[in-house]
């Protein structure tokens, strides 16, 4: 009983030669076809991406080489669409693609931010200005990299927030990446006082620097008089940190103890930090012993203030 109700290949085969259109001028065995070549673009996609991946994994990083797999494999079904549905409505091949030439020329002015974005992504493919995971700083936004779309770039800022810049808006702006170079410098300035000996000064902080394990030796640090001022001489001292460690100097003053250890061999040597203070002279002095005289100074001073 089960078996009389299952057609036979006959019918199967009959069926997806029948040359009745089903829709527009599209017969069964068009239709199959069509499915059919989806399927097989479908399939070569996966193939292309996984050559891909096997090709050009050392030469693109991550999310280029997804990005790049994407556009293959939306290509590739575009073209199956744009062979086959022109059989559909009994198009030639040329009237179709003016108006799917067409149709895109009035989605692109009607959504021109969407295709500069695409533009802007495909572009970013190419100069590949960063990878996820890196440190970037574009415009005022600051975080890590979580991925490249084909539209936008969403990054983790520094306190938790996500933030998805269009492609567009990154392509066209100033990016620093703080990951592009294995190694990257920190300045810090310390004051000492007028009488405090520089040298002995740079001598200390320069040992602290050569014995911190995270200080690199190439390029070496830097210990030199940046500046005088008012109230202090000032001292800098330049410092290489591995780019993969630490992105901000926030994160430098969290993870490693060299400020506190350069204040305290300072302060251990009698070297100490100045502080601003300035020194006021009375050109009337407020001294009399009479207690009128006190007084009356005393007002035309605070009569001055005012």
């Amino acid at each position: 009983m089960i078996m009389q109700g299952l057609p036979n290949s006959t019918v199967v085969i009959s069926t997806l030669s029948d040359e009745t259109n089903l829709i527009g001028t599209a017969s069964t065995r068009e239709i199959v076809t069509f499915f059919i070549l989806l399927i097989i673009a479908y399939i070569v996609g996966l193939i292309l991406a996984h050559y891909f991946k096997l090709k050009l994994s050392h030469r693109l990083k991550p999310d280029q080489l997804a990005l790049l797999t994407r556009f293959v494999r939306v290509f590739l079904i575009l073209l199956v669409f744009v062979f086959s549905l022109p059989g559909f409505f009994d198009l030639s091949v040329t009237i179709f693609a003016l108006i799917l030439v067409a149709l895109i020329a009035i989605i692109g002015i009607s959504s021109q931010k969407v295709i500069s974005n695409m533009v802007g992504g495909l572009a970013m493919l190419y100069e590949n200005p960063f990878k996820t995971g890196d440190f970037i700083s574009t415009g005022e936004v600051s975080g890590t990299v979580i991925s490249t779309r084909l539209f936008s770039v969403l990054i983790r800022t520094t306190s938790g927030v996500h933030v998805q810049i269009p492609n567009d808006q990154i392509y066209s702006s100033d990016v620093s990446n703080f990951f592009a170079h294995v190694a990257r410098r920190y300045d810090y300035v310390v004051g000492i006082r007028y009488e405090d000996d520089v040298k002995k000064t740079t001598s200390i902080i320069a040992g602290i620097l050569k014995e911190y394990t995270f200080v690199l030796a190439n390029p070496a640090p830097d210990v030199f008089v940046s500046d005088i001022d008012a109230d202090s001489v000032r001292v800098m001292f330049r410092v290489w940190f591995p780019s993969v460690w630490a992105k901000t100097k926030d994160d430098i003053s969290l993870q490693t103890a060299i400020l506190p250890r350069v204040k305290a061999a300072l302060e251990a040597e009698g070297i100490e930090m100045p502080y601003a203070h300035r020194e006021i002279l009375f050109t009337n002095p407020i001294g009399d012993q009479s207690g009128t005289g006190t007084t009356q100074n005393r007002d035309n001073f605070f009569g001055k203030l005012e």
